[in-house]
């Protein structure tokens, strides 16, 4: 239905330009239009009201569309004093299940002919005898059955036919044979079950075959027998078993695709063909290549991914020199012999992915420029990179790697792009060698994600000053060296997301001037001065977010520095409790066009004036926070209707039941409302704390919060770290009742805790004093 959709539209589209760009014939036919494009006249006829072909198409018509209409049968007499036509299209006509012999007889001039998106199942034989211009004809989707001969057969101009898409189960001997000028024959997704050779007899230019998606079963070694194929499309049919000698008769094929087939094995199956180019056995179920290709001096590019390959041995591919790209990924290969691609002085490209490879040589790549070997067995780093010099592109990822990362890859000056995702030796090191990456002169882009790395040398992108992608995701990393990324003025991608990082030092990114994408998702940040201080330095971001990460307070402090170049602040999916007033000012934020505040599972209420003065600010959205629609967001509520133009707010109602799922713009003034005999500041009362505990002992924390409306209340810790309920920090956690327990106590927790309790009228805020003593 989608396609009938789409193309309608396409009609329509062409009729409606036909008409306004250029002057319409007065002689149009009723329900169509015409269109004279220079020397070309084109009629186009379309609709429901058009049950039989019009009569009247002007005498200098050069194209004619007949399109969508309830015609169920073209007739001999349909087509006549036409002495210009050349192109002849009735399609997408489904109740068209007939055309009768000599429809096109008094058309000498049809160079293409389309008869597509109909319904008949045959055409009669002689159909097209009298077109003897004819190079293109295609029926694709429509419903064919079967081609006989004659149809096609002796035709003197054909040059190109496409059937695609139809029902046809069988091909009469010289179907498409006697084509002189025949070099295309598409007939993909019909339902051959074989192919006889027979059928293309006599048609010397037949050059391109696609029989994709088909039920063709083998190949035998008179399939192509007469024929002279350079292209050959075989995808995705049943194929069990190809002959040998199936192609040997074919000395100027230079491409076969036979993917997603059931081969197991090919053995002799590829050899003398001196044109050959390009193969392809994308998911079959081939266990060995041994032997299969033999003699190819000009295939460049074979792709085996997607089989049960074991092995790639010595001698497996001594007999193509002209390999360029090779594929070999998701296999079952165990073994590479030394020497393998001793040969292969002309390989661009290695993709040997999802194999269980446990080391590999390198030697005679000496052209190598991409190597692809994630999620094998490798157990130390590829040998022979000398003879591999000229990589560009190297992915080593997830591999159980148990080798040391020294220098091993400083031969590769020319390397831009480097994976080292998930190895091993590096999540057993928790570091990097500070000159792992000397060497790699050219070096763009660099991943080392999921290596549970704890830190990183300060000095180790010292070496790659060019570098402009760093991708840290996934680590354990808890800091980082205001050092690491000084000097590095290409940088344009920096990703640490999913680390452990709670504070960054304000000069971490300083200098760092073409940066337009800092990701920082899913850190342990508390306290947001613990790191808009370093973000303050940045220029314009196109992307950057603190999503994820477990803040629970937003005030004046949170933003010692002014974000200037800030436009799109992004703080969702946190644990943000307390946003005060004066948070987001034009102070702090003079540039800002968008705030995220999505999905922050804490947040309860909003204050009166939060957005007051954000005059470039387009549009807040806190879409899925737990609003209490209540006395405390009434004073937003009521900002937001003051304004001339109020930013675009997107935040509904969480609770009370009654207004729940309410777009907050949308709630009542009178229904804003605390049930509170007296609406009061928060008070705190922290009696009953402990104020000494010994190392390794437990400590309580004492926080009752009392006031009416109730208040959002969280404890900031000696270190700045601020928690409230289900922060999930090491060793503390708050509670319920507002108590904050620190487990395992250790002498760095002594200090001053500070209690604060915030709500619509004002904060209060308490400390206590905890001192951790020896062990006894």
């Amino acid at each position: 239905m989608a396609q009938i959709e789409a193309m309608r539209a396409v009609c329509f589209l062409l009729a409606i330009c036909a008409v306004s760009v250029l002057p319409c014939s007065s002689a149009c036919p009723k329900y169509c239009n015409c269109s004279d494009f220079g020397n070309e006249y084109t009629v186009y006829c379309r609709g429901e009201n058009i049950t039989a072909i019009p009569r009247d198409i002007p005498k200098n018509t050069s194209r004619l569309d007949v399109c969508f209409t309830p015609i169920t049968m073209l007739r001999k007499g349909d087509f006549v004093d036409m002495p210009k036509l050349k192109q002849l299209n009735v399609w997408w006509n489904l109740n068209l299940t007939m055309v009768e012999l000599g429809t096109f007889d008094n058309l000498p001039t049809i160079t293409s002919l389309g008869l597509f998106n109909n319904s008949f199942t045959k055409l009669p034989t002689g159909l097209f005898d009298s077109l003897k211009n004819l190079k293109t004809f295609d029926a694709h989707n429509s419903k064919l059955e079967t081609i006989q001969h004659g149809l096609f057969t002796d035709h003197p101009t054909l040059q190109e036919i496409r059937l695609p898409l139809n029902n046809i189960t069988g091909l009469e001997d010289a179907a498409f044979g006697g084509l002189p000028h025949l070099t295309s024959l598409y007939l993909s997704s019909n339902s051959l079950t074989s192919l006889n050779p027979s059928v293309f007899e006599g048609s010397p230019k037949l050059k391109s075959l696609d029989v994709d998606d088909n039920a063709i079963t083998a190949i035998s070694k008179d399939t192509f027998a007469g024929t002279n194929f350079e292209l050959l499309y075989l995808n995705r049919n049943a194929i069990n078993t190809v002959d040998v000698d199936s192609f040997s008769n074919l000395k100027s094929l230079q491409y076969v695709s036979l993917d997603q087939n059931n081969i197991k094995d090919l053995q002799d199956v590829f050899k003398d063909l001196p044109q050959l180019q390009s193969v392809s056995l994308f998911d079959n179920k081939l266990t060995s290549i041994e032997g299969v290709f033999q003699n190819l001096p000009k295939l460049g590019t074979l792709s085996l991914n997607g089989n049960q390959i074991t092995k790639i041995s010595s001698t497996t591919f001594d007999s193509v020199p002209a390999m360029t790209s090779l594929s070999l990924s998701n296999n079952a290969i165990a073994e590479v012999e030394s020497g393998a691609f001793r040969n292969l002085d002309s390989l661009d490209s290695l993709y040997i992915d999802n194999n269980q490879i446990p080391e590999i040589s390198l030697a005679g790549l000496h052209s190598l420029t991409t190597l692809t070997m994630n999620v094998n067995n490798l157990q130390r780093f590829p040998t022979d990179l000398e003879d591999a010099n000229q990589l560009t592109y190297l992915t080593l990822t997830s591999n159980p790697i148990k080798e040391p990362l020294d220098e091993q890859l400083s031969v590769l000056h020319r390397l831009s792009s480097l994976y080292l995702s998930g190895i091993t030796s590096l999540k057993l090191a928790g570091t990097l060698n500070p000159k792992a990456l000397c060497g790699l002169d050219a070096l763009e882009a660099v991943w080392i994600k999921g290596n549970e790395l704890v830190s990183i040398p300060p000095t180790t992108f010292e070496c790659t000053p060019s570098i402009s992608g760093i991708w840290l995701s996934n680590n354990n990393l808890t800091e980082l060296s205001p050092r690491l990324f000084h000097g590095l003025t290409e940088l344009n991608w920096l990703d640490l997301t999913d680390n452990q990082l709670s504070h960054l030092d304000p000069d971490t990114f300083v200098g760092l001037d073409k940066l337009r994408s800092l990701s920082l998702i899913g850190n342990n940040f508390t306290n947001m001065a613990h790191v808009a201080p370093a973000l303050a330095h940045l220029p314009i971001l196109l992307y950057q977010t603190l999503d994820n990460n477990p803040f629970v307070y937003l005030g004046r402090d949170s933003f010692p520095m002014p974000m200037k170049h800030v436009n799109s602040f992004s703080v969702s999916k946190t644990h943000i409790r307390v946003i005060e007033e004066g948070t987001f000012s034009a102070d702090t934020f003079p540039n800002l066009t968008r705030l995220e505040l999505e999905q922050d599972d804490s947040l309860h209420f909003l204050p009166g004036n939060m957005l007051d003065g954000l005059d470039n600010l387009t549009s807040m959205l806190a879409y899925g926070d737990p609003f209490h629609c209540d006395c405390q967001l009434k004073a937003f509520v009521t900002w937001l209707r003051e304004q001339v133009n109020p930013p675009y707010v997107s935040a509904t109602c969480a609770s009370p039941p009654s207004l729940k799922g309410k777009d907050l713009t949308d709630v009542p003034l009178a229904s804003l409302t605390c049930d509170c005999q007296q609406v009061e500041v928060p008070s705190i009362d922290t009696s009953g704390s402990d104020n000494f505990t010994r190392e390794g002992q437990t400590a309580m924390l004492n926080c009752k919060v009392s006031g009416c409306p109730e208040a959002e209340f969280f404890w900031t810790t000696p270190t700045g770290a601020m928690l409230a309920v289900e922060s999930g920090f090491p060793r503390m956690e708050v509670l319920d009742s507002g108590t904050l327990v620190v487990t395992d106590a250790r002498e760095e927790d002594t200090g001053v805790y500070t209690c604060t309790a915030v709500n619509y009228r004002g904060k209060a805020s308490k400390e206590v004093s905890l001192h951790v003593g020896n062990k006894q």
